[in-house]
């Protein structure tokens, strides 16, 4: 387990004053490199391997707002390996409340071939630590009906990251940016992502929501491509 501390930035937050969800992925992206360069797995080491690790999919759960100036403690949590996927947790704490958490999977790929490594590939121990909150349900996929609203993004250079692909902090904001919904009026409660392929600068991007009772769904279609880019799953608060 690693714990930081972190104050929300002006420039994290929406509107409203609440935190954009991409802003405490960045957050949650930061202590996972922290964490795994104290056993050895540093960017350069791991790129010295052609090894790096690849978001699969991601659960976000707020309890409470997260509103900018707050000043909170961030912990995550590698707490398993399963067949070739990495499990991580991550908490956030305003003293002794819990405001949000987030479950995570990732996969450890060759940088060069873009092909799935074993996890036992990995020159380093990551070891295993047990968050303190419980998580919901991860789904396998996300059904999607037939699109009632669509649009149109493409991939820009400031979106990219040092893999050379769409940083998967960005998707959320593509969530929110095109969103069938004012997500300052109803605060986003849970958010959960599937990423299916990369995408890279350039490649053009189809949103396609459906509104469900809690908030909405959404398919990304990478047209560039030809390729699913990722799939969601939103509920927002109605009160």
């Amino acid at each position: 387990m690693k714990e930081s501390k972190i104050t929300i930035c002006s420039y994290d937050v929406l509107p409203d004053g609440r935190v954009k969800p991409s802003a405490l992925q960045r957050y949650f992206q930061q202590i996972a490199l922290d964490d795994i360069a104290e056993q050895g797995a540093t960017y350069q080491n791991m790129r010295s391997h052609s090894m790096v690790f690849v978001l699969t999919k991601l659960r976000m759960d707020f309890y409470k707002d997260v509103l900018s100036g707050d000043r909170l403690i961030l912990r995550t949590y590698p707490y398993k390996v399963e067949g070739v996927t990495f499990f991580r947790a991550f908490e956030l704490w305003n003293g002794e409340e819990l405001v949000c958490n987030a479950d995570s999977r990732w996969v450890l790929i060759n940088y060069q071939k873009r092909t799935i490594l074993r996890p036992t590939d990995l020159p380093y121990e990551i070891k295993a630590a047990t968050p303190a909150s419980s998580f919901g349900a991860i789904p396998r996929r996300i059904s999607q009906p037939e699109a009632e609203h669509t649009a149109m993004r493409r991939v820009l250079l400031t979106e990219l990251d040092e893999n050379r692909h769409l940083n998967n902090c960005c998707y959320s904001d593509y969530l929110l940016d095109h969103a069938p919904a004012d997500v300052c009026k109803t605060p986003v409660r849970t958010l959960c992502i599937l990423f299916d392929h990369e995408a890279y600068l350039g490649d053009e991007i189809e949103l396609r929501y459906h509104k469900t009772s809690e908030g909405f769904t959404a398919v990304a279609w990478n047209k560039t491509l030809e390729k699913p880019c990722f799939q969601a799953e939103i509920a927002l608060d109605f009160s």
